[in-house]
């Protein structure tokens, strides 16, 4: 994998380890085997590394690391997480309690609450001549292209998601997540 670069270190960010195995049925942040919150590169930089030791412990090439491409609004995911305490129903308050690490990293990760507005261009094959093209043609600036397992990822700044309805081989996703290590 590349180097990361430091804007994408910085800021409140969350990585995580996810099972991306077609035997996992769970879907979104239930996949994640685990998460870590960082708020500085020295955080980011430590978390990465314990995350990478995880998951080459685990040894399973289903599992993968990632993170998130925007920097995320700390404050606001505290106001959001706790309106959903308040509005807890009784019954349901042991298993929000007991997992209130995945509660509190899946409120962060809530579109609303992302600081940046970098886009993610996923194509899923090894044919990255569209993608490469419609940045070209529509003057995004690219800020990090790298190789995936089944094809590539384009960090961009934002555009108008309407210039990419008819795209073929690639998918516009507005707070994806970079794929920072795969076995």
């Amino acid at each position: 994998m590349n180097p990361i670069p430091y804007m994408f270190k910085s800021g409140v960010r969350v990585l995580m380890l996810i099972n991306r195995g077609v035997n996992n049925t769970n879907k979104g942040s239930r996949r994640w085997i685990n998460k870590t919150i960082t708020s500085n590169i020295d955080e980011f930089e430590d978390a990465h590394e314990k995350l990478l030791d995880l998951m080459f412990y685990l040894d399973n090439p289903n599992i993968r690391l990632y993170q998130c491409i925007n920097d995320r609004k700390f404050d606001n995911a505290v106001i959001m997480f706790q309106h959903r305490q308040l509005d807890l129903p009784q019954e349901n308050k042991i298993n929000f309690y007991s997992n209130i690490n995945d509660r509190f990293c899946s409120t962060l990760m809530a579109p609303e609450n992302k600081k940046s507005k970098y886009f993610l261009l996923d194509v899923d094959n090894d044919d990255s001549i569209e993608a490469l093209k419609f940045i070209e043609d529509n003057d995004i600036e690219a800020l990090l292209a790298y190789e995936t397992p089944n094809g590539f990822h384009f960090i961009v700044e934002p555009f108008n998601v309407l210039l990419a309805k008819n795209a073929k081989t690639f998918e516009v996703k507005k707070d994806g997540l970079m794929l920072l290590n795969w076995l």
